[in-house]
């Protein structure tokens, strides 16, 4: 599963992009990534230009087709969820109150203010931020690892969508309470903060990193940390190289798909996890932590089938070394089927089974598909769980106080 960066990005305008990505990976995809266990922590082929606007030296990169919030899919899953979570609740809610003696009043409870459809959810965006989720074509996610807890923060999001220039910059002032002021870098526009009233400002930790908007094309936008969007800005105008080599040829080879993403692994240090999780566990952990420095680039697709009813997921780890993919494989597969015998839900159950691990050299594929009907078992017997129901074993579906909401 890729890191979208949802922290640093707090401006409005690229918490926009951000609730796309998550409805994308939520809603839709995180269905596949749940039938797959976690394992892993409808785009058209643009190959290798998909990434340009990426300044080279990132750690990490996803690509987002936004188009997939307003698809049937995601619209039916959606809708699934909140039935199976927020409408159970408020079912709930409401048959306790109705059983009450005299008059109550009650205030409107947070999952009441939960709209019940996605259509709903992505107007109350739009409504919040003055920008339209639904306008966004494409949204490239891109950081890099700091190298100690006191580096500013590297990671931006490159935004192609029909939203106008003033409502962008009101949108990231208006989120981040600042003044922004325009200038103009090698002809590029950027808009960079108006320094802080420092006597006015309350913080608790370190501050959070200031937030830059810089204008490449009509329709075009990048918003991150100062460094990340001026690195943008210089490959836009030809002045420094986009991503490239194992990283870039790691996303180039994922199937199409409306969310692929790479990123490369960070070595850890052998020596000092033997010492702490040794110490806890009271096992030598360094042949764990050895195999996993020798992992290398882990990437994939979360994908709708051509059918529209069919969701994918398909993650490639790649690694150093042919005996480390084939420990990954062995360990993958017995995770599996670890998960599969603990999980008290069948349909889970065989999902879990029936996902297909392979190897190929240094490199370890796991991929599962699965109908939508399926997707909505699995969500319903999830949300089961979150809305404090009980869920049959054999059919994924809930029963009790939480049935209500799910049926």
């Amino acid at each position: 599963m890729p890191s979208i960066p949802t922290g640093t990005l707090s401006s409005t305008a690229a918490r926009v992009a951000v609730v796309a990505a998550f409805v994308a990976v939520v809603a839709v995809g995180g269905v596949a990534a749940a039938q797959m266990g976690a394992l892993d922590g409808i785009a058209d082929s643009r190959d290798s230009a998909m990434l340009e606007p990426v300044p080279d030296g990132v750690d990490s990169v996803a690509v987002l087709d936004a188009s997939v919030v307003e698809s049937d899919t995601a619209e039916r899953l959606y809708a699934t969820g909140y039935n199976a979570t927020v409408g159970s609740t408020n079912t709930t809610e409401s048959g306790e109150a109705n059983g009450t003696d005299g008059e109550m009043v009650t205030a409107t409870s947070p999952a009441e203010m939960v709209p019940a459809n996605l259509t709903g959810a992505l107007d109350a965006v739009e409504n919040e931020s003055g920008l339209d989720p639904r306008a966004a074509e494409q949204v490239i996610f891109f950081s890099q690892r700091q190298q100690n807890f006191t580096s500013p923060p590297y990671q931006a999001a490159i935004v192609e969508a029909d939203w106008a220039k003033s409502d962008v910059v009101d949108a990231v002032a208006n989120s981040t309470d600042r003044a922004y002021r325009n200038t103009t870098v090698d002809g590029v526009v950027v808009y960079k903060p108006e320094p802080r009233d420092e006597e006015n400002v309350t913080s608790f930790g370190p501050p959070e990193p200031d937030q830059w908007v810089a204008v490449l094309d009509d329709d075009e936008y990048v918003f991150g940390t100062e460094q990340a969007v001026n690195d943008t800005v210089q490959v836009e105008v030809g002045d420094a190289d986009p991503v490239d080599g194992d990283l870039r040829r790691a996303f180039d080879d994922t199937r199409d798909g409306y969310l692929r993403y790479a990123q490369s692994s960070q070595n850890v240090n052998v020596t000092r996890i033997n010492e702490t999780m040794g110490q806890s566990t009271g096992l030598n952990v360094t042949a764990y932590a050895e195999a996993y420095n020798d992992l290398h680039i882990t990437s994939g697709t979360y994908y709708i089938a051509d059918d529209g009813d069919t969701l994918g997921v398909e993650s490639r780890i790649l690694t150093n070394s042919t005996d480390t993919a084939r420990d990954v494989k062995d360990l993958t597969q017995g995770f599996i089927s670890i998960q599969a015998g603990a999980i008290q839900n069948e349909t889970l159950e065989t999902q879990l089974r029936e996902t297909d691990v392979t190897r190929d050299g240094t490199t370890v594929t796991v991929s599962r598909e699965t109908d939508i009907e399926t997707a909505e078992v699995l969500v319903r017997w999830y949300g089961s769980i979150l809305a404090g129901g009980e869920s049959s074993a054999a059919t994924g579906v809930a029963t009790g106080s939480a049935a209500a909401g799910i049926a």
